[in-house]
């Protein structure tokens, strides 16, 4: 059992030795070489994540002109269709927050700009129509210029 013990110990401890002499290996030079054509990759990789970036939707804080807020889906639904008809440039939201259906339009950035929008949304629903406080979204080139993305 000595024998054994003794000759386990002998056999660690020259692994040991052996092991520190591959750390004191130095490689004098690499000699690297790169295509130039992985420049040119790199490159227009930058530029198709840049143009995505710009085209994707971003948020920020905003206004929305809420429309509605009814526990009937099918009278949500139906004003909907009527606010895309008749607002086909705004973007219409249709939220679910139990046991209410709210219909909201736009993305405005400022509140005179929300203003504008409730005045002509009012023409053709003047009950319960209100400016709120909202996450809205907008284009990548247009948030970039406010400076104040969320996303």
């Amino acid at each position: 059992m000595k024998k054994l013990f003794g000759l386990t110990l002998a056999l660690a401890c020259l692994y040991g030795a052996y092991a520190q002499g591959l750390d004191s290996v130095k490689i004098s030079s690499i000699d690297l070489r790169k295509d130039p054509r992985l420049d040119l990759l790199v490159r227009k990789q930058a530029e198709l994540n840049e143009e995505a970036y710009k085209g994707s939707r971003h948020t920020m804080p905003g206004f929305r002109v809420q429309v509605i807020n009814t526990n009937d889906r099918g009278q949500a639904m139906t004003i909907k269709t009527k606010l895309l008809q008749e607002f086909p440039d705004e973007k219409t939201y249709f939220l679910y927050q139990s046991p209410y259906f709210k219909i909201q339009i736009g993305n405005c950035r400022t509140r005179p700009e929300a203003e504008s929008l409730f005045k002509r949304v009012k023409k053709y629903y003047p009950n319960g129509s209100l400016i709120i406080p909202a996450t809205i979204e907008v284009k990548g080139d247009a948030a970039l210029d406010a400076g104040e993305l969320q996303n």
